[in-house]
């Protein structure tokens, strides 16, 4: 019987730090989960900030916050950066998923590779020979500093595209991927800063730079309507635009921000081995009320895998 496994990534903004009393605040993510249409297995999140402090109350504050919306138990990973103590973080309802391997923060060296990717088993999946399906979940925060950063960024991850084991990939990627179905790239609107951040110049033209998320999924080709030279992931949201007939632009994933445009940055992504099992009708954005307290500069994205 197939399991369901919805998916959320989401980017609460400094992970819900209140620089003037120094503690969290979850308000705005609860509110935003409360929204999933099913409770998520997966939570694959950014911006974990000064979560690992005094013992890690932070990633455990946050961690019985979700709880406390889905009643059911939610356990959490915390994982790397190198912008500062805001690292992401894999949050997973202890239910349905048991972890086998993690690189966790004690670890001096580990492969670069490996690091904020998670191999789960899930648990009611195991059959006659005692064995358990796997998944692996990979988070990540792309550099907003330059195109260049990110392509680095990228680069990290190829090697899970054609890996056997289901593989889904979350997290703020700072970038969308070629495609006149996103938003559109306007530069005049932005800052000088921003258009340096998101963009490279072209005979004297700022073009957004996409090369980073089409080194994952492939460059549109936009004549035949389709991404070429892909390496092996997909993007969920692609896929659920192409499953409703390509009537609408795909949402974007930023708010308003003075000096800059909404894109979608925000990104869960798929191996060819879980491409099977998303169900890309289920794919949404979770956006705040208008005027809700707490909310985020992002804004959530969810889908569901059935394995």
């Amino acid at each position: 019987m197939p399991i369901l496994l919805p998916a959320v990534t989401y980017n609460y903004e400094g992970g819900g730090y209140d620089r003037t009393t120094r503690r969290h605040r979850f308000t705005g993510l609860q509110s935003t989960l409360e929204r999933a249409p099913n409770p998520p297995a997966i939570i694959l999140f950014c911006e974990a900030k000064h979560y690992e402090a005094s013992g890690n109350i932070g990633l455990y504050q946050a961690a019985e916050a979700i709880t406390d919306v889905f009643g059911g138990p939610y356990a959490a990973l915390l994982g790397r950066g190198d912008r500062g103590p805001i690292p992401p973080a894999i949050f997973y309802d202890t239910s349905r998923l048991i972890p086998r391997a993690f690189i966790d923060r004690s670890d001096p060296d580990p492969f670069t590779d490996q690091i904020n990717i998670c191999r789960f088993a899930v648990l009611d999946s195991r059959d006659d020979a005692g064995r358990r399906r796997e998944l692996i979940a990979a988070v990540d925060h792309f550099p907003g500093a330059s195109p260049d950063a990110r392509i680095t960024a990228a680069s990290r991850l190829h090697r899970w595209a054609k890996d056997p084991i289901p593989v889904i990939l979350g997290g703020d990627l700072n970038e969308q991927p070629s495609g006149d179905h996103y938003p559109r790239w306007e530069p005049d609107r932005c800052t000088p800063l921003v258009r340096r951040r998101k963009a490279r110049q072209v005979d004297g033209r700022w073009i957004h730079s996409t090369d980073a998320l089409d080194s994952l999924v492939g460059r549109w080709h936009p004549d035949r309507a389709v991404r070429e030279d892909g390496i092996g992931f997909h993007l969920i949201s692609e896929l659920a635009w192409q499953a409703s007939g390509r009537a609408t632009a795909i949402e974007p994933t930023v708010v308003d921000k003075p000096g800059e445009v909404r894109l979608t940055i925000d990104h869960l992504i798929t191996n060819e081995a879980m491409r099977p099992h998303v169900a890309a009708e289920t794919f949404r954005t979770l956006p705040a009320s208008a005027g809700e307290d707490e909310a985020s500069d992002h804004i959530a994205v969810y889908a569901e895998l059935t394995l």
